[in-house]
């Protein structure tokens, strides 16, 4: 089933509430795309009159489309993939900046007609510096078609939340939304900021910075991490950072993460697009319908899916409604800064430079989202209002506990939340928007980040390395019973037999070249 963004929830209203009580009797002619809005309005949870009174059609026509809705699905997705054949725009960047601009908008629930689009796309026209471009009515069709972009008013979404509307929300219009998707198959994703190599002593210097216009752009990551309610499957995180090529991922062939980068380490509206397409395509491999909910922000555009269905939260209300936010994200920088500390007095202990690299950050966040357990996300997820649909009696779990024999209390929860106050995207304006597609023509954004001159390059141990430090290991695990355990000594014999039969295969090479020279 494509899926579509509250965002785009818009249809093409009569604007004189005079005329509505003629048009009521005539029959109103949509399009397919059209149509498959109206589904999604009943399916969302939209009573049957109030929409009708809306789109100022009679009940019977309303109740065609209704029983209609799996030929008009069928049919909409075929006319998607021809939509993919309609000939590109001759000014790509005019394009693309006029998209961006009206996705903002949206996203402040704004209504934007074609006139306005015109003269916005005139505007964009002169900062590019495109003499020849004339932004006529018929380009913007051609521009509409191309984006599936129907214009009138936004029904049943305001700037501002009234009270009660996430009690209202969850009680009206949740239910419709997951009806037709088991507990397993319903995810939430959110993003987070994370100073990655902030040490304890740092913590005051840093609290309640926001990082705005890319400040300490290099300092920070940005982590989007998602899950479904049971907790069952936990999508690898994507890891935001400044650089597109850090040196220490130098030598590294996989990483346990997705990687983007852009110079202020936010989430974009790109990255978040294709973030979604690869998992949709995954998803369809796999034949398997999911729905996710995102907060509503310009980083979040509405993305036209197969396998997903985006649902946006409503305004203002993901600090009550998003489960990442009730606690899962938190108990995820606690794991992760207490794995920075034991990594910091490691380097200590040793007399070596405290140096943490972007690559030691997110192998340490990988394992601590790793660490995360279903109870967590399950008790996170109902603390959110999304009840299971089985009963599901969890035991309450705290994982966002650092080692207390190394902080007080006080200081484990300021180290904890010390970047809470993070953005992870800002709202271009016009110039910025310009400005950042000039710089991807241009190739303009930089290979490696100011952060590198601080980064050591990853080195590879070799495999006679491996095998002393795994026999090392074996040393330490033996003169200490408390974790001398069966599981333990199991994997590390699987370890050392890999180690062991990769030493074999080095050493049986090297034997033969050397025969082969002397030879």
């Amino acid at each position: 089933m494509h899926s579509f963004s509250c965002r785009f929830d818009c249809y093409p209203f009569r604007h004189d509430p005079n005329k509505l009580k003629m048009s009521n009797k005539r029959r109103r002619c949509f399009t397919i795309a059209e149509k498959v809005k109206i589904i999604e309005r009943l399916e969302s949870g939209v009573s049957n009159k109030d929409l009708c009174q809306e789109l100022g059609i009679s009940q019977s026509t309303l109740s065609t489309i209704w029983k209609s809705k799996d030929q008009i699905k069928s049919v909409f997705q075929k006319d998607m993939t021809s939509n993919k054949r309609l000939k590109c725009s001759q000014h790509q960047d005019v394009e693309q900046a006029l998209l961006e601009w009206f996705k903002i908008q949206r996203s402040k629930n704004i209504p934007i007609s074609g006139p306005i689009l015109q003269e916005k796309a005139t505007e964009f026209g002169k900062r590019f510096n495109k003499i020849d471009f004339q932004c006529s009515s018929s380009w913007i069709n051609r521009f509409r078609q191309r984006h599936n972009i129907v214009f009138g008013k936004i029904s049943g979404e305001s700037s501002s939340v009234p009270v009660g509307v996430s009690e209202n929300w969850l009680e009206h219009v949740w239910p419709n939304l997951r009806k037709n998707y088991s507990d397993c198959d319903i995810y939430n994703a959110d993003e987070t900021g994370l100073f990655y190599r902030l040490t304890p002593s740092q913590t005051l210097r840093f609290k309640g910075e926001t990082c705005s216009g890319g400040k300490l752009s290099k300092e920070r990551l940005t982590i989007l991490v998602a899950s479904n309610m049971t907790g069952s499957y936990k999508k690898k995180l994507l890891v935001i950072g400044k650089s597109k090529t850090p040196r220490c991922f130098k030598n590294v062939k996989n990483l346990t993460v997705d990687y983007k980068s852009n110079k202020k380490a936010w989430m974009t509206g790109d990255i978040f697009s294709d973030w979604l397409k690869e998992w949709d395509k995954q998803l369809a491999k796999e034949k398997r319908h999911i729905l996710l909910t995102v907060d509503n922000c310009p980083a979040h555009p509405p993305v036209q899916t197969e396998f997903i269905k985006l649902v946006f939260l409503p305004p203002n209300t993901t600090s009550v409604l998003q489960p990442m936010d009730q606690g899962i994200i938190k108990a995820i920088k606690v794991k992760f800064r207490k794995k920075l500390v034991l990594k910091i007095i490691n380097q200590e202990e040793q007399g070596k430079d405290i140096k943490i690299s972007v690559l030691d950050a997110i192998l340490m966040i990988s394992d601590a989202w790793n660490d995360i357990s279903t109870t967590t996300i399950r008790n996170c997820f109902h603390h959110a209002g999304f009840k299971a649909s089985v009963n599901d009696e969890t035991e309450i779990v705290n994982e966002n506990n650092l080692d207390t024999e190394c902080f007080s209390e006080e200081n484990i929860q300021s180290f904890a939340e010390v970047d809470d106050a993070l953005l992870t995207n800002e709202e271009p304006n016009e110039e910025e928007i310009v400005k950042s597609i000039l710089n991807e023509k241009n190739n303009d954004e930089s290979e490696q980040g100011d952060e590198e001159s601080e980064e050591i390059v990853f080195k590879v141990p070799s495999i006679s390395e491996m095998y002393f430090y795994i026999d090392q290991v074996r040393t330490f695990v033996s003169v200490n019973s408390d974790i001398n355990t069966p599981e333990v000594s199991m994997a590390l014999n699987n370890i050392s037999n890999f180690v062991k039969k990769s030493y074999s295969n080095y050493k049986q090479t090297t034997i033969k070249d050397y025969f082969s020279n002397k030879s």
